[in-house]
């Protein structure tokens, strides 16, 4: 399973990155406002980020209409051709954006995917990811584990090459139930990231080889 940071804080998506088992980050419009990114500030910040070693970077178009989804996607896809993924939400206009982009060679992420036909469309556009919200599901009253379990189920039996991104994900034991059900990626908040490697008894055996690494050296 390849993890991601997602984020909008420059210092935390650069902290991540240098962690060694993060592959890449993603942003959206609403995590940039929190930070206080503006749309002017997101090629800059998406060059630090690559700079930082990002193997995938996914940014969120904003536009509403078709047409402006492909212009900003071909804008932002621009600043590295093979690390940029486009992120467009799952509507009507999205999907058309996803195909246009998709023949242009632009590689895209449908975000906010909440159903298998959503999913099935996907992988008809050539999306590369679809990202579903696992704490949004659950809230909407969804079983998000079930159906992250049928998508996948889905995909691999159309032999499609789109791949389950999980987000909203609240627990890092959700990431090894994703994992344990095939999905192949999840992106996580930098708080949750940290958690992932938490293991008290990994802590204590580490603390017993250094001691005896010093008992050794004196």
């Amino acid at each position: 399973m390849r993890i991601l940071v997602d984020s909008g804080d420059s210092e935390a998506l650069r902290t991540a990155l240098v962690s060694g088992f993060v592959a890449g980050a993603t942003t959206n419009p609403t995590l940039l406002r929190r930070a206080g990114v503006r749309a002017a500030d997101v090629p800059t910040l998406a060059r630090a980020l690559l700079d930082a070693g990002a193997g995938e970077l996914h940014l969120q178009a904003y536009a509403d209409t078709a047409d402006g989804m492909v212009r900003e996607g071909l804008a932002m896809a621009a600043i590295d051709p093979a690390r940029v993924v486009i992120k467009l939400v799952a509507t009507p206009a999205g999907y058309q954006a996803a195909a246009r982009l998709g023949t242009a060679g632009v590689r895209v992420t449908l975000t906010a995917v909440y159903t298998l036909r959503q999913a099935l469309l996907a992988a008809s556009v050539g999306a590369s990811y679809i990202a579903i919200y696992l704490g949004r599901m659950r809230d909407a009253g969804i079983d998000a584990l079930a159906v992250a379990e049928q998508m996948q189920r889905l995909l691999t039996a159309q032999s499609a090459r789109v791949a389950i991104l999980a987000a909203s994900i609240r627990s890092p034991d959700e990431v090894v139930e994703l994992a344990m059900r095939g999905v192949a990626a999840a992106t996580l908040a930098p708080t949750l990231l940290d958690q992932l490697l938490d293991s008290p008894a990994t802590a204590t055996a580490a603390a017993t080889f250094s001691a005896d690494a010093h008992a050794l050296a004196s």
